[in-house]
């Protein structure tokens, strides 16, 4: 817990100093009088003054802001001061003061990977190693070991692509092709199916959920679960199975198959243990998933070092390379930020993806656990779904504004405030129903049901 309250402060802490940075730098570049430079909200903490800007951390740590100098304010403003207010400053320079918080951050997440691809790049092979027996992977042709080559014609190299290709491609009554590479190296082209996902289903669950995984099974019995029917029939961790009813076994594939379709039905199990091999008569139980009977036997399997350790590899990246890589990590990363908030607006996904502090907060602490690297990388996600999200033209957010100085741009004149004033009205009132289902969707993540 405490793990995870400074992993999120220092990650909030970061990302909203660099995003009003950004506002600060331009402001000041533009000849724009900066008031207040705030990282919080609420009552300061702790101020102090450098220059004509007073600078202060507030008490809740949700945001900041940097105030300007602006007539609108209702202010008294000193005639020196005047040309200095922002309300008066060109709308190209008020459309590239307003931009600088969400480029900050973009140019923080292309600095943090092409950091991170200097030090090497630890990547996952799109490598199938495991197919659920009756998925959508199964269905479509896949078979273990093929390595996916590319998703609706665009090139993947690493699992994180696959993932991200998908997720893109899903929503709807949707079936994308899939170039594959088999063991033997020949290739080939399957159809995968995804129309069969409701829209919970579309999350970061969603290649499991197709039965996909790259994560690959040995024989070897690696933990029972106490009284199951693998636990009575004798079977220890440890052990490992060589056949049911008469069958060599050539993957975990075969036993899910088997097991799955005999629901309180004998099976003929043979396993090795110590050496000797024993066969015996197993029952599986029966349980009910997804409004379905299954057979369980309460095992799980141990992974398969050698071939786990084969699909990972480091990718090592020069200077200019490793910019591209991050150039590359940075558009994708925005890409899917709005192809999915747009599958929300039109219904294809579900809300419940939607996060808020406690869910940040948590998975902070999980990237920190797992070393600098992995806090790194989750610093970049959430810079990048910062910069996209204060770029949605909602009248509260900086795309919002950047919208209304883009139409004094085109049009030779400003908005009227009153108009200004009502579309604040209406930012305000979906920025707080947002929050609200994001505080929403966090407690019933941690209170489900």
């Amino acid at each position: 817990m405490l793990t995870s309250l400074l992993a999120f402060i220092v990650a909030i802490g970061l990302l909203v100093s660099i995003h009003e940075y950004g506002h600060y730098y331009v402001a000041k570049r533009c000849g724009v009088k900066v008031l207040v430079f705030s990282i919080g909200f609420g009552k300061p903490l702790w101020q102090w003054r450098k220059g004509e800007t007073l600078w202060q951390i507030g008490a809740i740590p949700l945001g900041g802001y940097v105030s300007m100098l602006d007539e609108r304010e209702g202010e008294p403003i000193a005639a020196a001061d005047l040309p200095r207010a922002f309300n008066r400053r060109p709308p190209l320079a008020k459309m590239a003061i307003v931009a600088a918080g969400p480029l900050a951050n973009f140019l923080l997440a292309i600095l943090l990977y092409w950091g991170l691809s200097l030090a090497g790049v630890e990547s996952l092979r799109p490598v199938v190693s495991f197919i659920s027996a009756g998925s959508a992977a199964e269905k479509a042709g896949l078979l273990q070991g093929d390595e996916v080559l590319s998703v609706s014609g665009m090139p993947v190299s690493s699992w994180d692509e696959l993932q991200f290709g998908l997720l893109e491609q899903s929503g709807g009554a949707v079936t994308v092709p899939l170039q594959l590479r088999s063991n033997a190296g020949s290739e080939r082209s399957v159809m995968l199916d995804l129309s069969h996902l409701t829209r919970d289903e579309i999350d970061q669950q969603l290649l499991s959920r197709l039965g996909m995984s790259p994560v690959p099974l040995s024989l070897r019995i690696a933990q029972l679960a106490p009284q199951s029917a693998a636990a009575k029939a004798g079977i220890k961790a440890g052990d490992q199975l060589v056949t049911i009813n008469g069958s060599p076994l050539h993957g975990w594939r075969d036993v899910q198959a088997a097991v799955a379709s005999s629901a309180a039905q004998p099976l003929l199990i043979s396993w090795k243990h110590n050496g000797q091999v024993i066969e015996r008569t197993v029952i599986p139980d029966a349980v009910v998933e997804n409004g379905q009977k299954t057979g369980k036997l309460g095992l799980a399997p141990e992974v398969d070092a050698t071939t786990w350790q084969q699909q990972r590899f480091t990718r090592d990246f020069g200077p200019v390379e490793g910019l591209q890589y991050a150039l590359n990590k940075t558009w994708q990363g925005s890409r899917l930020t709005l192809v999915m908030f747009w599958k929300m607006l039109t219904g294809q996904v579900s809300v419940k993806q939607v996060s808020g502090p406690i869910t940040i907060a948590t998975f902070a602490g999980e990237s920190a656990r797992m070393g600098l690297n992995a806090f790194l990388e989750y610093l970049c996600v959430i810079s990048i779904s910062l910069g996209v999200l204060n770029l949605l033209p909602l009248p509260v957010l900086d795309g919002g504004h950047l919208m209304y100085h883009t139409v004094e741009f085109l049009t030779g004149r400003r908005l009227p405030l009153e108009a200004e004033a009502f579309g604040q009205r209406i930012g305000i009132v979906l920025l707080l129903g947002l929050m609200s289902l994001a505080l929403y969707n966090d407690i019933h993540r941690l209170f489900p049901g």
